[in-house]
């Protein structure tokens, strides 16, 4: 993640300015992601994981630095096991939610930004049975840089996590937990932003 940062701040010092954010400007972004893993036991058992995960980004300024959004996220995941009986078991299970942010921008050099980002996400299983839910409040640092009038990349570092977590499983058994965690180094993420109403120069 510092290559990326060192890599905006290279590219900031050779391009042109481009215009600032403005009231009313509105952008849309988000994350793709895919996993597969396979993997065979000691003892002949075999498993694939598949996880796809899909989570747009929409933003509007309320003003020329500030922005408030709202994040949708799908999730689908898919589990086979093959034992050492040859015995097929698999399952799978989609899950969605949706997150709420604020962003606040802070200029540094032309086309290039810091940001702070609080956001709260509510998730939830659609299975019947456990229905497993989660809340979380984060409050995330990042970099954002205007590559054109339209297009903008940015990073951000992960952050200060809360996150909860529900799922009762029938039987009057019930399960929780809470974690809270300082973490700049694992929960990082790289997209594209476009912009929908800002013209070209």
């Amino acid at each position: 993640m510092k290559q990326c940062l060192l890599l905006l701040f290279f590219i900031s010092g050779i391009s042109t300015a481009f215009a600032q954010f403005e009231k009313g400007d509105r952008y849309v972004g988000g994350d793709f992601g895919f996993s597969l893993n396979k993997a065979e036991s000691s003892t002949t058992s075999r498993s694939t994981y598949l996880a796809i995960n899909l989570s747009p980004n929409l933003g509007y300024f309320i003003s020329d630095l500030s922005v408030i959004g709202i994040n949708p996220q799908v999730n689908f995941y898919w589990n086979k096991n093959i034992t050492s009986n040859n015995e097929k078991i698999s399952s799978n299970t989609v899950s969605g939610g949706i997150g709420l942010f604020f962003r606040r921008y802070f200029p540094v050099v032309d086309n290039f930004y810091f940001f702070l980002e609080p956001k709260a996400t509510y998730n939830s299983s659609f299975e019947e049975e456990s229905k497993p839910r989660s809340f979380g409040l984060s409050l995330s640092p990042g970099a954002s840089y205007k590559i054109s009038p339209k297009w903008m990349v940015e990073a951000t570092l992960g952050g200060l996590v809360y996150h909860k977590s529900y799922n009762s499983s029938g039987a009057n058994q019930e399960y929780d937990d809470t974690r809270f965690a300082l973490d700049l180094i694992t929960a990082n993420s790289i997209r594209i932003i476009y912009f929908i109403n800002q013209k070209d120069q």
